[in-house]
């Protein structure tokens, strides 16, 4: 069991409370102890305190990482700004002796003294690294397979790299990864870098600030169902400054989830423990999607192996070798399983592609993991069957074989070829066969 100290900062706990419900929720759930931080203030913010002086902000962070050294257990910070802020300070006054002298003499007057003793932590490195993605992943009652999510990993939680290195600054991959241990797609994107500007409102650039935000928005909005951050400042900007945007007439329509809330929905709490009512942007057609394609997935599951199934799609190798798409490029193997993945399962069974699979076994033997896009259509092909949605002649081979127990029926020519007669056949034996299964099929449904 591991055991944090949890810094809040100001935003969370003055404006978003539903962000400190669903950390405190997600965190026990995944066996973490969260002690509250006795006496702490403002981290304090880069952008309004330190231009009231360098010395005030470096006192004002120690003071902070000080009272958590005390307390005895790792900081976890839940805020991109102030988990930059006080990396930043912690960094420094480790590296720089003279500074950190200068600062503890200050500290000393309150009885306090920093020693560098504990670690500041973001929310998203405890999950990627302490806790762990196998973890998580054991906790997931609903997944959100099928969904596109847009990561907005926000300035501070990265940067300055000088402090902050538990990623990449420029293209970081863990907050990615664990928006993909929930099942959702991490869509790759132009603006995914980009500052949200929230800044620029305190510098009394309101439009400026609008700009930066309207920009990714407008990205996000064409090619995502959501966008998934863990930053109070960005989310501002996004769900408060958004619905401003809207309120003027603006197409935007974007949810703005907290990381903890996805966590907290996969893991089977609902919206109303989550506190999600408080947003101002209404994610129900986000939730209304997710709760579709999961029933949706969830059948397909019952016919499908859905993990092969996407690695299959998602490759595609073998397409080109399809011999039938060398006669017939109209037919795209590969785009029929996108479309089963992407809710689309009555129309492709209903579709005569299906059955331009030859079972020629191409695919299969080319294929890396020996799966073959051949066992796929086999399936399609089983349903279609059961629905009556074979061609003529399929339909007529099917009709002869449930007859005669074959697919022909020997003919006089063979007598010109001094054949003597065939054997037997046994296809009234076989009827009786495929009756017992057609029965027991019947009472398992």
């Amino acid at each position: 069991m591991s055991e944090y100290t949890l810094f809040l900062g100001c935003i969370i706990p003055a404006r978003f409370p539903f962000m400190e419900k669903s950390t405190r929720l997600v965190l026990s759930k995944l066996g973490c102890v969260l002690h509250d931080l006795e006496g702490a203030t403002c981290c304090p913010t880069k952008s309004i305190i330190k231009p009231m002086g360098e010395m005030g902000w470096y006192v004002t962070a120690a003071r902070n990482l000080a009272l958590a050294e005390k307390a005895g257990h790792d900081l976890l910070i839940p805020c991109n700004g102030c988990y930059s802020t006080l990396k930043t300070v912690d960094v420094e006054l480790r590296l720089n002796h003279a500074l950190r002298d200068e600062v503890n003499k200050v500290l000393s007057s309150a009885g306090l003294e920093y020693r560098g003793t504990i670690e500041v932590k973001h929310l998203v490195e405890v999950l990627h690294d302490d806790i762990g993605i196998p973890k998580i992943k054991q906790l997931i009652k609903k997944p959100f397979d099928g969904m596109k999510l847009a990561a907005h990993a926000g300035c501070h939680m990265l940067r300055p790299s000088s402090s902050i290195f538990f990623d990449d600054p420029n293209k970081p991959k863990k907050f990615d990864a664990l928006i993909e241990a929930l099942g959702a797609k991490s869509i790759d994107y132009d603006t995914k870098m980009l500052c949200c500007g929230g800044n620029l409102n305190t510098a009394d650039e309101p439009d400026e600030a609008s700009a930066l935000a309207r920009m990714k928005l407008q990205e996000v909005t064409k090619k995502a169902d959501a966008l998934a951050l863990t930053c109070p400042s960005c989310f501002m900007q996004y769900d408060s400054r958004q619905y401003l945007l809207q309120k003027s007439g603006e197409k935007l329509n974007v949810p703005i989830l907290f990381y903890p809330e996805l966590l907290g929905l996969a893991m089977g709490f609902t919206t109303q423990e989550l506190g999600m009512d408080m947003h101002r942007i209404d994610a129900a057609e986000f939730l209304s999607k997710w709760d579709s394609r999961y029933n949706y997935l969830k059948t397909l599951k019952e016919v499908f192996d859905l993990p092969s199934l996407i690695k299959c799609y998602e490759c595609g190798a073998c397409v080109n070798d399809c011999p039938v798409v060398k006669v017939s490029p109209e037919f795209n193997p590969n785009e029929i399983i996108g479309r089963i993945l992407s809710g689309e399962l009555d129309a492709v069974i209903d579709s005569h592609n299906i059955w331009r699979c030859v079972d020629c076994y191409t695919c299969y033997e080319l294929c890396p993991q020996k799966m073959g896009m051949n066992k796929i259509f086999d399936k399609l092909k089983h349903i279609a069957n059961e629905r009556g949605k074979g061609p003529k002649g399929f339909n007529a081979s099917i009709e002869m074989f449930r007859k005669e127990g074959r697919l022909g029926e020997p003919t006089s020519v063979r007598k010109k070829l001094k054949l003597s007669e065939p054997p037997r056949s046994g296809g009234e034996e076989l009827k009786k066969l495929l009756l017992i299964i057609q029965k027991g099929e019947e009472n398992e449904v």
